[in-house]
Order: C-alpha cells, then structure tokens, then sequence
C-alpha cells in the first residue's frame, strides 16, 4: 500500500484522441478500402453503385450514430456493425446477404488501418509507452468505443509504433456494450489480471474515460493532447490531467514512490 492506496501495476487506454488523434479518414484510404469493397457488391448484385455515393452514404450514416453516442452517453448498447451498414446501404437501395454483407464491411473497417500507415510518428509517444511497459513494468491495454473490432484496433496501434508495448485491446463493436458502461471496463480489467484499484485508465472524455473507470476504482488520466474537456465540468475529478502522453511515466512515478 502506497499513500493509502495499491501501487500501479497496469494502465488502460482509451484510443480516438488519446493515443492517437483519429484523423478523418485519408482519402487514399477511403478510395482503396471503398474500391475493394466494390468488388464485393459487383460479384453479390447485379448493379453496384459508384465509390463516391458510396462512400460518402456509408461514412455519414456511421457519423451520425457517432454523433448520437456522443451527445447521449445513456446509450451504451452497441448492435453488430454490419448491421449499421446494412441499414446504409439501404438509403442507395442496396442489399447484401449476410456473408458477403460482412466481407464488406470487414474490408472498409480497413479504412482506419490504412488512414494510420499514411499518419506520421509523433515526437515522444513511442517513447512514452516503452518507459511504461519496457522501464516500469506496467501492463499496458486499450479500452475502446468504436464499429471496428479489436483486431483491427490492435492493427491501427501497431501502424502507430505501440503494439509491442499493449496486452490488449477491448471494443464495444464485440463486446456490445459501450463505455461508460462498468461491464466493458470489468472485461478489460479482468483480462488484464489485476485489480481496478491498481489499474490507471487514461483519456480525453470526462464520461467515458474518467466517470466510468472511477466508478470501478481505478485512478484515471485526463488527456488533453488532442481534446480539453474541462474538468471542472466533471462529476468526478481526474486524478490528474497530462498535455501530452510522455508526462504519464513521471506522474506514475510520483504514484510509486509516494
């Protein structure tokens, strides 16, 4: 016991504009991911659309229940993604049958893996998890909302430099359940093999990266390198609050030695 509280042992993560900054899709990406999918329409319908409706149908009708989570965290159910596009492609009069309806959809969740290879490396962000898990010892995971799996999330980690360093990666898209929910958290913690009390979550939302975990136990981070909430505007109060992920290490070590 330090401080009165458990010594540190593991950190998770939030992704999306904590580790790293969620860019809006490359162009490249979105052309190349899109266009294979493509060749799954035409070989499943006798008339496939063009990219560019497609694209811009598909990518805004997810934008919208993004935005819906967003402004509710009350919603906390999250149904199988190909259900999501399902439901888009219906707005073009489109129609898959199950099999080739996940082919498709498993090749544009791609988008962001390919967004991540065309993202340069950020100043001091590698660095940062290799003094976490390398130095200290810390287990290190990510906890996340997103419609791509943790398969595909682990992938965009390892196009940005740290899945060496993470043990894990928990999404909403399989798990069903959306943070702030304490089941996904739970999941993650009891994969990760230790306690809430000596878990450290680390993120850019109030609710979903700070309420939440709190709720569990856990010390939490607020980020602010890529958003700033306020956190006066908290129910609950980080424990701390970081400009940039290479401050975590020194904080942890304050949380260590105390």
């Amino acid at each position: 016991m330090l401080g009165g509280m458990t010594k540190p042992r593991a950190v998770l993560f939030d992704i999306g504009s904590t580790l790293w900054r969620s860019p809006p899709e490359h162009p490249d990406a979105l052309t190349f991911c899109y266009g294979q999918g493509l060749l799954i329409l035409a070989q499943n319908m006798p008339t496939p659309p063009e990219i560019d409706p497609l694209i811009e149908t598909v990518e805004g009708y997810l934008a919208e229940w993004e935005e819906i989570w967003r402004t509710d965290a009350g919603q906390v159910e999250q149904r199988p993604t190909a259900e999501f596009v399902a439901e888009a492609l219906k707005r073009l009069n489109l129609s898959l049958a199950p099999r080739p309806l996940a082919a498709f959809t498993d090749m544009i969740m791609e988008t962001s893996v390919f967004t991540a290879m065309h993202e340069p490396p950020e100043p001091g962000m590698k660095e940062a998890m290799v003094a976490l898990n390398r130095v200290r010892g810390l287990r290190l995971g990510c906890v996340s909302n997103a419609f791509m799996s943790a398969i595909t999330l682990h992938r965009i980690m390892e196009e940005r430099g740290f899945g060496p360093y993470l043990d894990l990666t928990v999404s909403s898209c399989d798990l069903g359940i959306r943070k702030p929910h304490p089941a996904i958290y739970e999941d993650a913690v009891k994969k990760m093999g230790f306690p809430a009390e000596e878990t450290i979550f680390v993120g850019d939302r109030l609710d979903a990266d700070i309420e939440g975990p709190a709720a569990l136990g856990m010390r939490t981070v607020l980020s602010h390198q890529y958003r700033q909430e306020d956190p006066a505007k908290a129910r609950v109060q980080p424990g701390h609050v970081i400009g940039h992920l290479s401050e975590l290490p020194g904080y942890i070590d304050t949380l260590i030695e105390d």
